[in-house]
């Protein structure tokens, strides 16, 4: 994901951060919750090309149902111990009119880590046990316009 981060102009990357602060924080997560993810946005804005997704590591792992029925791509590598906004281990999609959609970035930490951290943006989302892995994970839809899915998007 970096080495595409340098291309992207100062400028954009400016507009992107702070015209997403007033649409990211739907609830009253606080000023430094909603700048991370303004910034999570800005990083992972390049993730709506799903084939730019691909490019960075993330591959289709199929779809979440009950989950909006939305289309996930995991990123293995990332998956450690260590939580960053800016780098997130899964990416959600919808099937559009246009192909795939980008609407929710996911963190993921292994149980062996311990308990899921309570202080990682607080209020973004939900902690919840992966059922096929044994992990912790957390959807965060920065790109849906919305705090959960919907089964009609």
């Amino acid at each position: 994901m970096r080495r595409y981060l340098g291309s992207i102009p100062r400028a954009a990357v400016f507009v992107i951060v702070f015209s997403t602060l007033a649409t990211v924080h739907g609830n009253d997560l606080g000023p430094t919750v909603n700048q991370q993810l303004a910034a999570a946005r800005a990083a992972t804005a390049m993730y709506h090309d799903v084939d730019i997704a691909k490019a960075d590591g993330y591959v289709n792992v199929g779809v979440n149902p009950g989950e909006g029925e939305t289309v996930e791509f995991l990123n293995i590598g990332l998956i450690d111990c260590k939580l960053d906004p800016l780098h997130p281990e899964a990416l959600r999609y919808v099937v559009s009119n246009d192909g795939l959609r980008l609407v929710a970035v996911e963190y993921s930490i292994p149980m062996a880590c311990g308990a899921p951290p309570e202080d990682f943006l607080p209020g973004a989302g939900e902690w919840e046990p992966e059922l096929v892995a044994p992990a912790w994970s957390m959807a965060v839809w920065i790109w849906s316009g919305q705090s959960q899915p919907h089964e009609s998007e």
